[in-house]
């Protein structure tokens, strides 16, 4: 339920509580006038209840409701002193008189108590929910430092291994070309040489991954536009795209704002995320493209019509080596994330009713070092 509608609702219960509390002290005022004025006791019932209504009202609808219904007890309690015991019984009148006064006494008193209560209430509801606002923030800085914790620990372990291996693989690959030379080019060992080459070349792009992911390049932080790197992506994709069946949407906001950003790495993260969409599409899926802004941030949302992400890899979809992929590294998300946060940004992966949803958040003015 949105405010407008919790508003009406919340004021239409206000009007049927105010309606019950009048029709109550009318119903009372009835009753003294339908009662015999010799029936002293039951009329001294029916001054007591006047008082639940006040109460009521005082402590519903604070110091306004308590006096309200006050007054309005006094302007219908009042014709029936002045009709039935000012003549007949003045001192008795007299009594009654002071009671009107004690009427508003009650109301003023317990609506004051009611307004100080409702503010009470209304504090603890907002300590209530910045505590669930802290708890939560506290939750994503610390997911967010033990991400990082794991990045910078497998970075620092990815660096060491990538100069033990690089070299001896380019060994490897040179000698086993001046070997494939050698064969006669009809042989059968000439197709187990040539497997040998791809395999090393694999290996090499997979140690590749693990530099970049340990030690990706230094920023070169410019003015950039995301609608124009979100293009460029499009442009990528797009001949893939056709060929899969697969139709690529935009909804760019035209006056986003520049931003200071690294072009070439912010649009890494975004081939990235779009092919892992690309793949996740059957034909006659979409690819949908959004970008917007609001306060110190712009946003970029890529999301797919796939099968989505399985919840119990969404926890820790941006870990290493997290995959679904049969020959996938498990290694382009975390590198995604680590090029989005070295920006002063942050990158989600949810699910949607239609498939996977996956959002960037950069900073209009990052302090990126």
């Amino acid at each position: 339920m949105d405010s407008e509608s919790f508003n009406i609702t919340s004021s239409r219960n206000r009007l049927f509580i105010s309606v019950v509390i009048g029709l109550t002290i009318v119903l009372v005022t009835v009753l003294h006038f339908l009662t015999p004025v010799d029936q002293i006791v039951w009329h001294e019932v029916y001054q007591r209840l006047y008082y639940i209504p006040i109460i009521v009202a005082a402590l519903l609808f604070g110091l306004r409701g308590g006096l309200g219904a006050s007054l309005f007890t006094t302007v219908v309690y009042f014709p029936h002193i002045f009709l039935h015991w000012q003549h007949s019984d003045f001192d008795y009148s007299i009594n009654q008189y002071a009671e009107i006064v004690i009427f508003n006494l009650v109301g003023g008193i317990m609506g004051a108590l009611g307004d100080r209560l409702r503010k009470a209430r209304e504090r603890a509801e907002r300590n209530a929910e910045q505590k669930r606002q802290a708890y939560d923030e506290l939750q994503t800085t610390f997911q967010q430092l033990l991400q990082a914790e794991k990045l910078t620990s497998l970075g620092e372990l990815a660096a060491g291994i990538v100069h033990e291996v690089r070299n001896p693989l380019a060994s490897i690959k040179g000698a086993i070309e001046i070997l494939e030379d050698e064969i006669e080019p009809d042989s059968p060992r000439r197709e187990f040489a040539e497997l040998a080459v791809k395999e090393i070349e694999r290996l090499d792009k997979l140690v590749g991954e693990f530099l970049r992911f340990a030690r990706p390049a230094r920023l070169s932080i410019q003015k950039n536009n995301l609608n124009t790197i979100v293009e460029s992506v499009i442009l990528l994709l797009e001949n893939q795209a056709a060929s899969n069946g697969v139709t690529i949407e935009r909804d760019l906001d035209e006056n986003l704002p520049d931003i200071s950003l690294d072009a070439e790495q912010i649009r890494q993260v975004l081939l990235n995320l779009s092919i892992n969409s690309l793949q996740a599409v059957e034909t006659g899926g979409k690819i949908s493209f959004c970008t917007s802004f609001q306060g110190d941030a712009c946003f970029i949302e890529i999301a797919d019509t796939g099968n989505g992400i399985k919840e119990e890899l969404l926890p820790k979809i941006f870990d290493p080596f997290i995959t679904t992929k049969e020959k996938g590294v498990g290694l382009g998300l975390s590198i995604a994330h680590k090029i989005i946060t070295s920006h002063g940004g942050a990158l989600e992966a949810k699910n949607s009713a239609s498939g996977a949803v996956f959002k960037v958040s950069l900073p209009l003015n990052a302090d990126i070092p």
